[in-house]
């Protein structure tokens, strides 16, 4: 009997040295992650935040080298649709929230995160309560936040013509009449390349609505894109249009374009990114500018507020080394990474574990504060098409003159309806979003 229990006792031990061997070998066996990531352009300092966390993860993990690949705003999408139909490509993607995190998910291009990270860790990660999950996991993982969209209103120009920054809808339209009669443009944007089309609907159609799930039930169709609630901000910016509340040339310019007008004294207002907004505050000095909601013209539980999304990184579904990848995303949740993008960026990280308390800068402490208690940012819970056939075409069309705010809003329901019989999958994959 003995000699038995030893025999097993060597096996046992035999084993656990092999074990031993096998997790030192696979430690120092080479690793390469390839992460595609988009953000400098809204979080200025991001490349030089993630090339040191990207060293000083390189210099912990001997056997792990990192690529990153900077993408454009216009690729970042087609480039990933691309990777995932050839299912090679990036280890890690960085994803928008919302849908633009639940389509890959729903494509099986993307593995959840949940299913890599544990569930105690991603608890704290901001946002991936509502945007990120589906049917109990999470796809993608928060990096940082994007307060949805911050209004940026030059006081010295206002008080120049006697006017106060406005807070209701009435005082904005007024506010245009007075500017655009003197010659001065109210508030700059172009949406020429359509962007700045999807965050007026989400900053003026949240005021009307009580949460995201309106959108998702006129997605599926329980409730209509007509319905009042759903189609009353397409009216609001026709009035915008018909005060000349807009640059003359809104469709002519890009997004970034026209926010320079703003910077340089040409415009009142402008909208910019949330991250950048603090960075665009400097430019022009904080004691000139007010940092706020567009202003409110429903009554609804979101109006007054900004939305509150994290733009996100998931691991994708085809990487041989998706455990190394979760490992590189929780290490840039941790405290001193926090506190080097903070330091570097300027932007709220995702975590409810970075201090805002500790913050002192007032434009950034107020932003990230409303942040906190931010409302949906809506156009993340409908289809992509949906925001570009529908949502940046018509917006265009009711800025250029060309159609009403309910023929817009009629429009837009005729895409839904169109959306929902050439893909099958689509009612089904919200039914359970909203669930």
């Amino acid at each position: 009997m003995k000699r038995i229990l030893a025999i097993a006792t060597a096996a046992l031990l035999t084993m656990v040295a092999v074990a031993g061997c096998s997790s030192s070998d696979d430690a120092s066996k080479p690793v390469k992650l390839v992460m595609w990531w988009w953000g400098d352009q809204e979080a200025p300092g991001a490349k030089d935040w993630l090339d040191a966390t990207v060293k000083a993860y390189e210099d912990a993990n001997p056997n792990v080298t990192i690529e990153t690949v900077l993408q454009t705003t216009d690729g970042l999408i087609p480039a990933f649709q691309a990777a995932a139909a050839a299912k090679s490509g990036p280890d890690l993607q960085y994803f928008w929230g919302g849908i633009y995190s639940q389509q890959p998910g729903w494509d099986g291009a993307i593995t959840p995160i949940s299913d890599l990270i544990p569930a105690e860790e991603l608890s704290h990660y901001i946002n991936a309560d509502v945007e990120l999950s589906y049917q109990g996991k999470v796809w993608t993982a928060p990096w940082y936040v994007n307060p949805s969209f911050p209004l940026l209103v030059r006081n010295d120009i206002l008080s120049k013509y006697n006017l106060e920054t406005p807070v209701t809808w009435d005082d904005f339209l007024n506010t245009c009449d007075v500017l655009s009669a003197k010659g001065v443009t109210t508030i700059a944007g172009g949406v020429k390349d359509g962007w700045f089309g999807g965050w007026l609907y989400s900053i003026l159609g949240a005021q009307s609505l009580n949460s995201q799930k309106d959108v998702i039930e006129a997605v599926i169709g329980n409730q209509k894109f007509t319905d009042a609630k759903h189609a009353d901000w397409w009216t609001r910016l026709q009035e915008s249009k018909d005060h000349n509340c807009w640059n003359d040339d809104i469709n002519s310019l890009e997004l970034y374009q026209a926010q320079q007008r703003w910077v340089d004294g040409k415009a009142a207002m402008t909208v910019v990114a949330g991250p950048d907004a603090p960075n665009f505050v400097g430019k022009v000095g904080a004691d000139k500018v007010t940092v706020m909601a567009m202003p409110k013209w429903a009554d609804g539980p979101n109006a007054g507020k900004m939305g509150s999304t994290s733009q996100t990184i998931g691991v994708t579904s085809w990487s041989k080394n998706q455990a190394e990848a979760a490992k590189f995303i929780m290490f840039t949740h941790e405290a001193a990474q926090l506190q080097s993008w903070y330091d570097m960026t300027g932007a709220m990280p995702a975590d409810d574990r970075f201090d805002i308390a500790a913050v002192t800068d007032p434009v950034r402490k107020n932003l990230f504060t409303i942040t906190m208690n931010g409302a949906p940012y809506l156009e993340n819970f409908i289809p992509a098409q949906l925001d570009t056939d529908a949502v940046f075409t018509n917006v265009q069309l009711v800025l250029k003159g060309t159609i009403t705010g309910p023929e817009a809003a009629a429009a837009m329901q005729a895409t839904i309806e169109k959306l929902r019989k050439t893909d099958r999958a689509l009612v089904d994959n919200f039914t359970n979003w909203g669930k």
